[in-house]
């Protein structure tokens, strides 16, 4: 079936901000004094939501999960606030030139992808087209986001591809039915040491129109 849509995650796709979550979230635990596993690496947590991560990070069984949520958010907002993600290369010159629809659908609220997206003048090519995972909507690894994001684009699962960075989102959209996934690896720097899902990598957005004509 012809490809008539792309559903972009977000973070670790559009913008180059998974470290910033993962290195606020070792912050947050050090300003906190709550042992973590030193171990667990940046690629080993692509994708998962932020509780999965500190349950993942931290030592003890012993913590206040809903108090280390409210850190982590209060020095979020200082991150970003300090430091706006950056959009990866030439990925805007695709987004502002496609004839494809287009939409995000990510685990992460909109009131965070939003500002990011109006800074770099790209809002209003996503128009109502954006999933945030939350609330009622389950989180990757569900199917939900990947669903109703192909729906907001009046496209079936398997009309449209999909991006992601992660074992999780690559999983939501098989559950979804989507036939056609790339996961973006930014020449690899992003790519996890250990993978579950083997698709197609997109290494540079230089080679997503290529791509896009040999699906």
């Amino acid at each position: 079936m012809k490809i008539k849509g792309i559903l972009f995650d977000f973070d670790g796709v559009i913008a180059h901000s998974e470290k910033m979550w993962f290195d606020t979230a070792l912050l947050t635990l050090k300003k906190m004094s709550i042992p973590y596993d030193k171990q667990i690496k940046q690629k080993s947590s692509l994708g998962i939501i932020s509780e999965h991560l500190f349950q993942k990070l931290i030592l003890s069984k012993d913590y206040n999960l809903e108090q280390i949520i409210k850190n982590y958010k209060k020095e979020l907002q200082v991150t970003f606030n300090q430091r706006s993600p950056k959009i990866y290369p030439h990925l805007k010159k695709f987004i502002r030139t496609t004839q494809l629809k287009i939409g995000i659908v990510s685990n992460a609220k909109s009131n965070y992808i939003i500002p990011i997206l109006e800074k770099n003048n790209l809002l209003r090519y996503f128009k109502n087209n954006i999933t945030s995972c939350t609330g009622s909507i389950r989180y990757k690894p569900f199917k939900d986001g990947y669903v109703l994001g192909a729906k907001k684009l009046g496209l079936l699962p398997s009309e449209v591809m999909v991006i992601e960075d992660s074992d999780v989102g690559i999983e939501a959209a098989l559950k979804a039915k989507v036939q056609k996934i790339l996961r973006y690896t930014y020449n690899d720097e992003n790519l996890p040491s250990q993978i579950q899902y083997h698709v197609p990598k997109l290494l540079s957005y230089k080679d997503l129109s290529r791509k896009l004509l040999s699906n």
